[in-house]
């Protein structure tokens, strides 16, 4: 009822809009036009109604309906180059995994236990990989009130002589730990009425080691929704205010890309991750005022980017392009389908059942100079999320993203010029192909030349503009077909 209640109410508006549209289209002007347009040959319609989209795509790119079209095709993109040769630098991929069956083994606990924990982090340190990443929440666990569980604290002690213990005779592997965040305080969840808020830090029985360790960071894990749910788009950073104290914790992949960098670039005199940390200086929230929008003229006196290596520049104003993860490995892999092998010819992923490495005493060569995560795929956990690529667990996202960025780096569009000149090209392409051979036969003629394109022009279709391109020729196929 309340929708036919609607619609009677908008009919007499869309009479009213629609007579005013036909008395303007009876114009001098457009009926000039129309005549223009009825002089014209097809090949010339079909080239300027294909340019007139292209245009109009161009020009709404940053519209909500073109950004959906463009992630769709990027989604598209992604199923067709999992298989794509990894550059020579990128580093082996080791997942230690608390699987279902670790879980079950385990005894199914509420707390990851973290005598397993310390475990499979010594393990890790051990095999001397160039990262290790701790993808699990490390909260104190319920013990006594002014004391630290006996396992929490074997962990402390661990890591609190960890520079002393590793890294004074030789390199040692920096450890990336997840770090959680809380409402602050008088905030309800979901609440329509809150004011915008900044998240606080969750207090660990690890900050002040961290606080001074050089080889010890926290970093995080958040990622960004799409309206389909899918996990499309990663966070540079996440700004906090904890009990008014302001601060930037740097996320897990532009982390990870900072130091992973500072191992390949020899020619870098201050450590990258500390220079990281200056360029997110410039972007300490102000905890006294709501979180908003930067202005043009606070942007001004920022830092615009912050450069990795020569091959990685990010982008401290980012874009929706730019945030994007280009997944290359799914969870589940097709019968008889393998990843790329990295340059020493190990998988670019394995996956090691964590109750297998702690009954098994492996000797961890398979995670010698890889970045190591340790995480859980346990369903219970629940950090199963939707992705283009399928669902995956939330490790395989942080791998995917940081492979992402190894791979094809920050993704910068191409410049507006160049997508006009290349569908010029298709758009004429096509309008010839369909009045030299006719509808049927230019059709499928013009079908086969887009698609002998694709693997041509990856360096355009992995920014999303293949169907800014399939627009246009589907539009010059209907008005070849229409003949308006």
């Amino acid at each position: 009822m309340k929708k036919l209640l609607q619609w009677l109410i908008l009919l007499p508006l869309l009479k009213k809009l629609a007579r005013g549209l036909g008395q303007i289209f009876q114009l001098p002007l457009f009926s000039s036009i129309k005549k223009s347009w009825q002089q014209l040959s097809p090949f010339s319609k079909n080239v300027v109604f294909g340019l007139l989209i292209t245009v109009l795509l161009i020009g709404l790119r940053h519209g909500q309906w073109v950004a959906e079209i463009e992630d769709l095709s990027v989604d598209w993109m992604m199923t067709l180059y999992r298989g794509d040769l990894v550059k020579e630098n990128t580093p082996p991929f080791v997942i230690l995994d608390i699987d279902d069956d670790t879980y079950q083994a385990w005894g199914e606990p509420f707390f990851t236990p973290r005598d397993k924990l310390l475990k499979l982090l010594q393990f890790s340190v051990q095999a001397q990989p160039k990262l290790i990443i701790v993808d699990i929440a490390i909260d104190k666990q319920p013990y006594k009130e002014e004391e630290l569980h006996p396992d929490d604290l074997a962990i402390q002690q661990y890591l609190a002589e960890y520079e002393k213990t590793h890294c004074s005779q030789s390199d040692c592997p920096a450890i990336l730990l997840a770090r959680t965040f809380r409402l602050p305080k008088g905030v309800k969840a979901f609440y329509p009425n809150s004011p915008p808020y900044y998240l606080a830090q969750r207090p660990t029985f690890l900050d002040n080691i961290v606080m001074r360790s050089p080889h010890i960071y926290w970093a995080t894990t958040q990622f960004e929704r799409e309206h389909d749910r899918l996990l499309r788009r990663w966070d540079l950073w996440t700004p906090t205010c904890t009990q008014n104290v302001p601060d930037i914790i740097p996320s897990m992949p532009l982390l990870a890309a900072a130091l992973l960098a500072e191992e390949d670039e020899s020619d870098i005199v201050l450590p990258c991750a500390c220079r990281l940390r200056h360029h997110l200086s410039y972007f300490l929230p102000n905890c006294n005022q709501a979180p908003r929008e930067w202005t043009s003229e606070e942007l001004r006196n920022k830092p615009t980017e912050f450069k990795v290596s020569k091959d990685l520049v990010f982008d401290l104003r980012p874009t929706r392009l730019s945030r994007r993860i280009l997944y290359t490995i799914p969870w589940y892999l097709s019968t008889g389908t393998k990843l790329p092998p990295v340059a020493d010819g190990r998988d670019l992923l394995t996956i090691m059942s964590a109750d297998k490495i702690l009954n098994k005493n492996p000797t961890g060569e398979e995670l010698r100079d890889s970045v190591t995560i340790i995480g859980g795929s346990y369903i219970e956990g629940r950090d199963w999320h939707a992705t283009p690529l399928g669902w995956m667990p939330g490790m395989l996202v942080l791998v995917n993203s940081i492979q992402s960025l190894l791979q094809y780096g920050v993704l910068h569009p191409p410049s507006n010029w160049w997508i006009l000149l290349f569908a010029t090209l298709l758009i004429v392409l096509t309008s010839w192909l369909l009045i030299q051979y006719g509808q049927l036969w230019g059709a499928i003629y013009s079908a086969f030349l887009i698609i002998a394109l694709i693997p041509l022009s990856f360096v355009l279709f992995k920014y999303g503009i293949w169907l800014s391109f399939a627009i246009p020729w589907a539009a010059v196929q209907l008005r070849q077909l229409i003949d308006f």
